[in-house]
């Protein structure tokens, strides 16, 4: 009735909801980028706030996207061993719909040979079939409804006499219009100190070439260097104990030392990870059963964690991991951004560990079905939510099933 006095309980609710400062507080504790897109929808207020680039700053940092789970390759020389996901759990109830579209097999190749080249930000860019008759592809299994992207072959650059091939590298970077792909095609002359890089983009559904680059005045890239990509820069491990960086802008290389004492043993104790905010890059080291992290930032490195795996699980059967595999030491397969999680290989298992909240879990185990452990890609969930378009005073809501609602990820 008009005039009538609202319940104290409905008034105080009221007085916090209608305080913006306070509702972005509230805003910002879900935890879930599901949950923030489902309160996104209550109104155009709440919208607004939900979709400021500056509040999903913070939700970002405060809940990074969560890893969901990864896909683990067998043995590339068997057509029907296809890569398999393997779920990371528990996940929250919400997630269920999400975990089912990861779970997508690669059986639909029907026996065919499937790599990954990469897995990022809910995109999986696989190569179908052997070399000389492979077609690339990217999968986007949280959105059924997208069309799978079709690549053109990877490109094969005229070398050198004597020129060989040392490694190939997909790397993938976030743009405000989706994922946008180098090639890297590194070229070495056979029994010469001479090395040559090839850079290639995909534009326009073409890989445009960049002039190459020679190499030969600095330190030789490993075999399997994992470069990574940050703003602009590739960071490649290289001679022992250096990194090589390309400016793609400037076209230009600088090196970067080591911490030091620190030394690339391309044995997999050592690898690098991307700063989430472009800030710089990490370097992860395992020495027998301690993880150190260090963070290069400024033109200087610090170390920012130091992690010993016996103080967090004295004994390591107690994962289901044999004295075996204890003995065959660890191995990193695979670093998050911002060295928020490290996937370890220990024999014929796989280990999770949580750098935040300092667990480390066995999530993989090799099988009789599958004897070969193959690489290791990590699927995460996808960010940042796509929110209802605003035109004028009115939002266009659309009318989602709550199973669905992981399709506005996209």
């Amino acid at each position: 009735m008009e005039g009538e006095r609202r319940p104290p309980a409905a008034a105080a609710v009221s007085k916090v909801l209608d305080d913006d400062d306070l509702l972005a507080e509230i805003l910002l504790r879900v935890a879930l980028p599901t949950t923030l897109l489902r309160a996104a929808l209550v109104c155009k207020r709440w919208l607004g706030h939900a979709s400021g680039r500056a509040f999903l700053r913070r939700f970002r940092k405060l809940h990074p996207p969560r890893l969901l789970g990864f896909y683990v390759e067998g043995d590339r020389d068997v057509p029907a061993d296809p890569p398999a996901f393997v779920p990371v759990l528990p996940q929250p109830a919400e997630l269920a719909a999400v975990l089912r579209r990861a779970s997508f097999s690669f059986d639909i190749y029907n026996g065919q040979l499937v790599q990954i080249h990469d897995c990022r930000n809910g995109s999986v860019f696989v190569q179908v079939g052997s070399e000389g008759r492979a077609v690339m592809r990217v999968h986007t299994p949280l959105c059924p409804r997208r069309p799978v992207a079709f690549i053109p072959p990877l490109p094969r650059p005229a070398l050198r006499p004597r020129g060989l091939c040392s490694f190939t590298q997909i790397l993938s970077t976030e743009e405000r219009c989706g994922l946008s792909y180098h090639y890297l095609y590194v070229e070495s002359t056979v029994d010469e100190p001479e090395t040559r890089l090839h850079v290639y983009v995909l534009q326009d559904g073409l890989w445009l070439p960049r002039p190459p680059l020679d190499m030969h005045q600095l330190p030789r890239p490993l075999l399997q260097p994992r470069p990574v990509l940050v703003d602009g820069r590739i960071y490649m491990p290289a001679g022992v104990s250096d990194i090589v960086v390309l400016d793609l802008t400037a076209s230009s290389f600088s090196t970067i030392q080591l911490p030091r004492g620190a030394k690339h043993d391309g044995c997999g104790a050592t690898m690098l990870a991307r700063a989430h905010d472009a800030s710089g890059v990490y370097f992860i080291l395992v020495e027998e059963f301690r993880l150190l992290i260090w963070l290069h930032k400024g033109g200087n490195w610090s170390l920012v964690d130091t992690i010993c795996l016996r103080e967090m699980c004295p004994d390591l059967r107690v994962l289901g991991c044999t004295v075996e595999d204890e003995e065959s030491g660890l191995v990193i397969r695979r670093v998050g951004n911002d060295a928020e999680f490290v996937l370890l290989q220990m024999g014929r298992c796989a280990l999770h560990l949580d750098t935040r909240r300092r667990t480390l879990r066995k999530v993989y185990e090799q099988t009789e079905e599958h004897q070969c452990f193959g690489d290791i890609h990590p699927f995460m969930m996808i960010w940042h939510p796509t929110f209802p378009a605003l035109r004028g005073d009115h939002a266009r809501f659309p009318v989602w099933p709550l199973d669905h609602l992981c399709s506005a990820l996209c």
